[in-house]
């Protein structure tokens, strides 16, 4: 099987929290922002564990996201991580370490290119579901911090390589 750089021909970034509503949206929209601000290329997904599939993002996370002038997708819709998601990644991004642990169970292949989003800052993000807007705006200020963190990393390993356009969301 080709590696999922050969087939996007860029690196797939997954990332990955419980219901795809609310932090991993967020993040999507935060990596896909970053990665066009500094311009380099890679395909970015977001995806949930326990995704309620077919949902809108939550409202609070729209509303953040746009009052940061970085809007989700309007199209963005809940979606389970498959298999598939997993196998075409090149690195996985999880909120916490029950994510991470959830995805060493599940896929246990993976385990090596499963990181923490907030693993820099030392933190694990905690979800804002059922919490008023003020959490979803903490959750908005460390997905960015991670964000830019890691894309640094993944730039100065070579990882992520210049580019005239940036593939968003799949």
């Amino acid at each position: 099987m080709p590696s999922p750089s050969r087939v996007f021909g860029s690196p797939v970034l997954l990332i990955l929290c419980t219901g795809n509503v609310c932090r991993s949206p967020m993040a999507e929209a935060l990596m896909i922002q970053e990665l066009a601000v500094k311009g380099l290329k890679a395909s970015v997904m977001s995806r949930g564990l326990g995704a309620p599939i077919g949902r809108a993002p939550h409202r609070f996370a729209l509303e953040v996201a746009e009052a940061h002038g970085v809007p989700l997708h309007p199209s963005k819709r809940a979606s389970a991580v498959t298999s598939a998601d997993v196998a075409m990644a090149t690195a996985i991004f999880v909120m916490d370490a029950g994510h991470r642990r959830e995805m060493q169970s599940r896929f246990p292949t993976a385990t090596g290119k499963t990181f923490l989003l907030g693993q820099w800052q030392n933190r694990e993000i905690a979800d804002p579901i059922n919490e008023p807007i003020s959490a979803f705006e903490t959750a908005w200020v460390q997905c960015s911090q991670g964000v830019e963190a890691w894309v640094e990393c993944l730039h100065k390993a070579g990882m992520l390589t210049q580019a005239d356009d940036v593939s968003i969301g799949l």
